[in-house]
């Protein structure tokens, strides 16, 4: 579904005037996939970090990841929106069909994305 709409997106948007916007998409994919990793990252931080750091270490060290995962979901959405506004105004699908500001409706945007180009990488 997401592969699709990118490989429709990409052969579209590279004959106009927005053709600089593709590094936008791939913008979009990377983001996608940092967001996940910065979420991973945390969710690991807070089941280990408790065990291997104390008190103002670890509330900094949690503090310091998830300011890290935000600043990256920020980016993501930015991107979604770009992008977006890119397929509207040339009759495209778009890319995210949800609510681009629902923090947790492009969160898991993300992690669809991520997965379906994973699972259908070629090798």
């Amino acid at each position: 579904m997401y592969r699709e709409k990118i490989i429709e997106f990409v052969m579209i948007i590279s004959k106009t005037e927005d053709s600089y916007c593709l590094d936008i998409m791939e913008d979009l994919i990377n983001t996608a996939s940092d967001y996940v990793k910065r979420v991973n990252i945390l969710e690991i931080g807070l089941m280990v970090g408790k065990y291997n750091k104390e008190g103002n270490e670890y509330r900094d060290y949690i503090s310091q990841l998830d300011k890290q995962r935000s600043a990256t979901h920020n980016v993501l959405i930015s991107n979604v929106k770009i992008i977006n506004k890119l397929c509207s105004k040339n009759n495209l699908p778009l890319i995210f069909d949800g609510n681009e500001d629902e923090r947790v409706e492009v969160a898991e945007f993300a992690q669809k994305l991520a997965n379906e180009l994973f699972s259908t990488r070629r090798l």
